[in-house]
């Protein structure tokens, strides 16, 4: 089992949620129960998914958790760019921001290619030398393996 607090990915995540919980207290107190809180518990799930898919063998059951990370990076992003239009952060915080995000998007998607081939290796023979060459882009890992989905784990 992996230690998560040694995890580029996790660390990220958390650095994530704390921006987010700094940031969101300037927020107009009726989105305490609103726009804020949603932020807040949405950030809070990228960590806590990327820390629960470390805890499991490579598989399924770990990329399950690691696309569901992925799914909330998105939701949080989203988010910030209406907190911005409604005037509750300036677009040069949202630009800070986006860049924390950003960082803990590409470690997680980083994250989730050596999760997903190390399941694929599970079933297979020896490893080529070939097979260990990583593709750290800044993309969103199922944009390119179209033959694979979130719905078959």
């Amino acid at each position: 089992m992996m230690q998560i607090t040694e995890l580029e990915v996790w660390k990220a995540g958390i650095e994530l949620a704390k921006s987010t919980y700094e940031l969101s207290e300037s927020f107009p107190a009726v989105e305490n129960y609103g726009l804020a809180y949603q932020l807040r518990r949405t950030v809070t799930g990228i960590p806590s998914n990327v820390a629960a898919a470390a805890s499991r063998k490579h598989g399924k059951e770990s990329l399950r958790h690691l696309f569901r990370a992925r799914d909330l990076i998105y939701e949080v992003e989203s988010l910030y760019y209406l907190s911005e239009r409604l005037g509750y952060i300036t677009e040069t915080e949202l630009d800070v921001i986006l860049e924390t995000l950003n960082t803990s998007k590409r470690l997680l998607f980083g994250f989730i290619k050596y999760y997903k081939r190390s399941a694929s290796y599970e079933n297979q023979g020896p490893r080529r030398r070939s097979d260990y060459n990583h593709d750290h882009e800044d993309r969103d890992p199922e944009e390119h393996d179209p033959e694979e989905h979130d719905d078959e784990f």
